[in-house]
């Protein structure tokens, strides 16, 4: 997990080094009804104005990165 000051944003990244998500698993679970990735993490950071981005395959492991702008001071 690293956690990173990048100016206008803050991002974070975890990584692992598993066997990956498999292709088209995330949609499927999706279709299926099991909302966690596609509301808990996804919709959570795009009410924040953020994007997250997933990098997987086989024997390759997973790496997500959830860059958050940051909040503008008044």
């Amino acid at each position: 997990m690293l956690l990173e000051d990048v100016g206008d944003a803050v991002e974070i990244s975890v990584r692992d080094d598993g066997p990956g998500i498999p292709d088209g698993r995330l949609a499927q679970a999706e279709a299926e009804g099991r909302l966690g990735v596609a509301r808990s993490m996804r919709g959570r950071v795009l009410d924040l104005g953020g994007t997250i981005d997933c990098e997987t395959g086989p024997d390759r492991g997973t790496e997500w990165v959830v860059r958050v702008p940051r909040k503008e001071e008044r």
